[in-house]
């Protein structure tokens, strides 16, 4: 569990770099979760001697009977721990195999570092057991230069934070793909659920995650994550404090990227049609792409294809693009709009799988948005995942293909199209259709065949057909009569309702 404790343990003091790099502990492995209270040097005896309780020593001489000394000074005195340091270059005796042997019966934490001043090295520990706050603005001093130094992209800032505060570190999607660096084991799902930082405890150490960029509704697209193997308090609350101050950095990085890629606006059907032919298998550096074009891959995604209905090359242009973005979101359709070469791929996303019921209401909204225009709009089922975009507009691009006299179908609906239009282009279906209707044939200059298809594919409601005609209801109702009487049918019998409907079908298949 995380250590609530302010004081640093020896096991913190080696974990969170404060130490140096090549620290390393040669032996007393029992005693590493002791706390710190204290550092002195020492180089002779009589320093050593006057090491007391809660100490932390660095011995600046290496003479193996001052070791030793040192070893049962600690032992006796309830000394912490005692470092060694290495010279970078010169001579240097390592302890033998027999002070090992003697520091680990005593459980008494023996430690080696590699510097060229064992001051500084006492400093830096000083500074980290007795002013923590004083430690923290250095580091965070530190990083806020490099990082005005540098271009503060996610690999520069990696690397900052890596060096600085001796963590790993990845930028991540809120999906837990690792843009860059590596993830940390162990990370849980639900750690970048949220819209705050957050630090959670790993089987190795401890993970902070702070937000790096949120959109207008809160939720987070990229996160910073840093893993640090030190269970301490305050060093948790250390790095989360600089982690913040880098993810501002990144923040601006974003932006100015997301600038840059708004510039390229056409490249986002581009991006679409590689995230949709990547299938299952979306790679890290689409995701990093996509993450920068400000779409969300996380959550359940129900995606729209619309399209023109006969298809009109010339309405693929910004404006229209512009135009059908305003008219969805002012039905509450708030999503991604990726313009495409036969129509646009639209998609929403919800943190949680929608239920089958809402997308009655989508196709309600959709049909709205779409108004009077010749657009149509098929509607895919809800996917999860990176993967699921594309899944779902697939979907979505299979219905609006079907959508017939409708203005929006959604996917779950296509089963009864589907065999009407197989029935409609069946060879013998079309032989006898066209002689049912023969007597139609050229009647009113076609009108009076074309009321009765609209008249049908209304579920036989004259109100309706009035509308999509443009006609007067009595108009119909006349038109509807005389149709009866010409086919010898009466259409309030269902099996020949049903036979003149797929006639009718039929006979539109087969001019189309």
């Amino acid at each position: 569990m995380i250590d609530d404790a302010d004081s640093l343990t020896v096991r913190d003091l080696l974990e969170i770099g404060v130490l140096g790099d090549d620290a390393c502990l040669l032996a007393g492995e029992r005693g590493v979760d002791t706390e710190v209270a204290d550092v002195r040097l020492a180089a002779d005896m009589t320093a050593v001697e006057a090491c007391s309780a809660g100490d932390l020593v660095i011995l600046t001489g290496h003479q193996p009977y001052l070791v030793e000394v040192a070893l049962r000074r600690a032992y006796s005195a309830d000394v912490r721990a005692v470092v060694l340091v290495r010279p970078s270059a010169g001579s240097y005796q390592p302890p033998s195999t027999a002070t090992i042997s003697f520091a680990n019966r005593l459980g008494v934490p023996l430690l080696q570092t590699r510097a060229d001043d064992p001051l500084l090295v006492a400093d830096s520990l000083r500074t980290a057991v007795r002013r923590p706050e004083v430690a923290a603005a250095r580091l965070l001093n530190a990083v806020t230069a490099r990082l005005g130094r540098s271009k503060p992209d996610p690999r520069s800032v990696i690397t900052i934070l890596s060096g600085e505060l001796h963590v790993t570190c990845a930028v991540m999607s809120a999906d837990g793909t690792a843009i860059e660096g590596v993830s940390p084991p162990g990370l849980p799902p639900d750690l970048l659920v949220g819209s705050v930082a957050t630090t959670v405890e790993l089987p190795e150490g401890v993970a902070v995650a702070v937000p790096v960029e949120t959109d207008r509704t809160g939720h987070v697209h990229l996160w910073l994550v840093s893993h640090t193997r030190g269970r301490n308090k305050r060093w948790a609350e250390t790095v989360q404090q600089i982690s913040q101050v880098a993810s501002w950095a990144l923040g601006n990085w974003v932006a100015a990227e997301r600038l840059e890629t708004e510039r390229r606006a056409r490249s986002r059907g581009s991006l679409l049609a590689e995230l949709l032919a990547a299938g299952d298998d979306v790679p890290p550096h689409l995701v990093q792409q996509a993450v920068l074009a400000g779409w969300r891959l996380d959550g359940w995604h129900t995606g729209v294809y619309v399209m023109p209905n006969p298809p009109a090359p010339n309405c693929f242009d910004t404006a229209h693009t512009e135009r059908l973005r305003v008219e969805l979101s002012r039905r509450g359709l708030h999503g991604q709009l990726v313009e495409g070469a036969e129509g646009w791929s639209f998609w929403l996303t919800n943190d949680a799988e929608p239920p089958q019921s809402q997308h009655r209401e989508l196709t309600a909204r959709l049909a709205q948005a779409l108004g009077a225009s010749t657009l149509v709009a098929g509607v895919g089922r809800p996917h999860p995942g990176s993967s699921g975009v594309g899944r779902t507009l697939a979907e979505a691009r299979e219905a609006a293909a079907m959508t017939g006299a409708a203005k929006v179908v959604h996917i779950d609906e296509l089963g009864v199209r589907r065999l009407l239009s197989m029935a409609a282009e069946t060879p013998a279906l079309v032989e006898q259709a066209t002689r049912l209707l023969e007597p139609l044939t050229g009647v009113e200059d076609g009108q009076l065949l074309r009321t009765l298809a609209v008249y049908l594919d209304e579920e036989s409601v004259t109100s309706s057909a009035a509308v999509r005609l443009k006609v007067h209801r009595n108009t119909v109702a006349q038109r509807i009569n005389r149709a009866e009487q010409l086919l010898g049918v009466s259409l309030l019998n269902p099996d020949e309702r049903l036979a003149v409907h797929l006639a009718c079908r039929a006979v539109r298949a087969s001019d189309e």
